[in-house]
Formats: C-alpha cells, structure tokens, sequence
C-alpha cells in the first residue's frame, strides 16, 4: 500500500483527536500553549505534539498553536507536514510576517535535508522568496534576517547563495541588534578562514552579552574548524547544550558535530564517535555527521 500524503496524515491526526474532544474535558488554550511550550523547550517533543494538536483541531485558527505544532513536526523530522501545516495558514494569512517566517524557514531546512535536484531547488527558492517577503513585512526583525544570512552564506549560486547579499542582511541586523550583527558577521569571516578574527568578534560578544547562543556556537565552530583554543570551544559548545535553540538558530545536531570535530582534533576518536552519533539520532539526514561518522569508525592509521 503506498504512504498517506503528509497533508492526509496531519488531516487523520487532526481528526482523530476531536473525537477525544467530547469525552474529556479541554484546558484553556493558555494552559495548553505554555505547557507545550516548556516542553519544546526540554526537547520533549513526542509529547508536545498530541496536545497542540488537539488544540488545533478545536482552534482551527490558533496561529500559535499552528506556529508550535509545525516545528514540533519539523524537529521530529516530519518537515513536509510541517510545511503543509504552514501553507495551508500562508494562504490565508499571506502579510503575516512571523507565519511567512516560520514556512520559509521550514521550506529551506527541508530543501538542506534533500540536498539536490528539482524539488529542492524549488523548496529553496520558495522559501527564500517567503523570508525576504517577511522582511519587507517587518524589517526590524531579527530573526527573520538571521534566516536569510544563513541561507544566503550556505546555499548554492544556482538555488539563490549570495554572500553579498549575505553581508547586506548581517549590516542591516547590526543596526537593529550589535552584538547579533557582529556575530552573524563572524559567521562569514569563519567561512573566509579568518579564525582569529572571527575568534576576537566572539569573545567581545560573549563579554556583552554572556551567554548568547549564537556567539557560543560561532566560537565552537571556529575552534572546531581551526583547532584554535579547543578547550574554550568544547566548553561553549557544551553551554549552547544546555540552552534551548530558537528557529533559525543552529540546532542541537550542529552543536553535536563540531563537539566530534573537536574531539577528532583531540585525538579522542570513542568521543568523536559519541557526539557524531548523537548528532545523527537528532538529525537523520545529516550528511556531514555521517561521513564524519564513517572516518571516525575506520580503523586508524
């Protein structure tokens, strides 16, 4: 038999719980929110999914619960219900600026998951044309600019890459946020090879604002790719672990990754295996973390 449609499965999940509706009684949406909420924050996301859409089915157009329950799917690595979740709100709703967000956010996660071909290319073009629409919507959002360096600095020429255009949204996110504007700009000083510098950017970061998740990540992922400072890089990837990643901010399977390739600098290849493992039961189609795998799990040299 072939698979359902993702847009078949989430309308059969949906339905399927109204029919608990009129033998329990429901909390208040507010409860439901905030108590999915706390538990997307711990990454207990199998049980915040069965609530929030419980709610949705009672809510049709409870945006948040919508918002909450396509990146629950997302991170469960459900991204394609994700997106027919978002869409079917897009729709309706096509100047909403965090909604535009959310979907051209998850439309390009999923275009990196595919990696190539037709349909990628598409979803990538699709989902850039969402995030800068969402821009001109509200420019003075930051995380709406943090998508777009990311995906300018990451993706192809032929899918719309362009670091220029990369710098341009870094220049603009410092006028609204300094201390996020230079880190992100330390991102393409890291892609650039000037480790020291984007090192220096990331230290007076982390001096303005301690604790900042972005600037934790950037210095581990300097250190992890220059093998400048390992113990301070082990150290801030370690810390962004116990912080809770918003959308667009590098997730727990990138902080587990360059935690290995820090470990592989070390030399400690049983730690290297560990965190490259972990990083692939959080994200199955992460293809760097498997060929990182595959040389760590080969007999050495």
């Amino acid at each position: 038999m072939s698979q359902k449609p993702a847009s078949l499965r989430l309308a059969l999940l949906l339905i399927a719980t109204t029919g608990l509706l009129s033998a329990y009684p429901s909390p208040p949406a507010s409860e439901t929110l905030a108590e999915a909420r706390r538990l997307i924050a711990t990454s207990r996301l199998p049980e915040a999914r069965e609530p929030l859409a419980t709610l949705l089915a009672r809510e049709p157009d409870n945006l948040e619960a919508r918002l909450l329950l396509a990146e629950v799917l997302g991170r469960l690595h459900r991204r394609d219900e994700a997106i027919t979740l978002l869409k079917d709100a897009v729709e309706t709703r096509p100047e909403d600026a965090p909604l535009l967000g959310a979907y051209g956010g998850q439309l390009l996660l999923r275009a990196g998951e595919l990696g190539s071909g037709f349909r990628a290319l598409l979803l990538a073009r699709r989902g850039r044309a969402a995030l800068e629409h969402a821009v001109t919507l509200d420019p003075r959002a930051p995380r709406l600019r943090e998508g777009l360096i990311q995906f300018y600095r990451k993706a192809p020429a032929l899918a719309g890459g362009d670091r220029g255009k990369a710098r341009a949204h870094a220049e603009a996110l410092a006028q609204i946020d300094p201390v996020r504007g230079a880190v992100w700009n330390a991102s393409l000083l890291i892609d650039d090879k000037r480790y020291p510098e984007a090192l220096a950017i990331c230290d007076a970061a982390l001096i303005a604002r301690p604790g900042d998740y972005v600037a934790l990540f950037l210095l581990g992922r300097t250190v992890s790719e220059s093998g400048l400072r390992l113990a301070d890089g082990e150290a801030a990837l370690r810390r962004c672990l116990e912080l809770a990643p918003q959308p667009g901010e590098p997730a727990r399977a990138d902080v587990n990754y360059h935690l290995g390739l820090i470990a592989e600098k070390r030399g400690d290849r049983p730690a290297a295996r560990a965190a490259y493992t972990l990083a692939l039961t959080e994200s199955p189609t992460f293809t760097p973390a498997t060929e990182a795998l595959q040389r760590v799990s080969g007999t050495p040299n």
